[in-house]
């Protein structure tokens, strides 16, 4: 993943400095699971609905009998 972003402001120029740099997949996984982490329960929850398309968000856990439970997928659910 190729990213841009500002590590720096040339105050002279009014300019922010800029670094492109590439994340591997290992790097992405790690910052995105930082990102998730330092969230509680209700506030992941509440991102994963209000950021990711209905089609790519999928509930994997199971009850006590095997079953899949029914995955409502609400924007704003609490």
């Amino acid at each position: 993943m190729k990213i841009r972003k500002a590590v720096g402001y040339i105050v002279q120029e009014q300019r922010e400095l800029e670094v492109d740099f590439v994340l591997d997949k290992t790097q992405v996984s790690e910052i995105v699971n930082s990102f998730f982490d330092k969230m509680e329960y209700n506030e992941r929850r509440k991102w994963i609905f209000d950021n990711v398309p209905e089609p790519n968000a999928v509930l994997v856990d199971k009850d006590e009998n095997g079953e899949q439970p029914p995955f409502v997928y609400e924007k704003g659910q609490e």
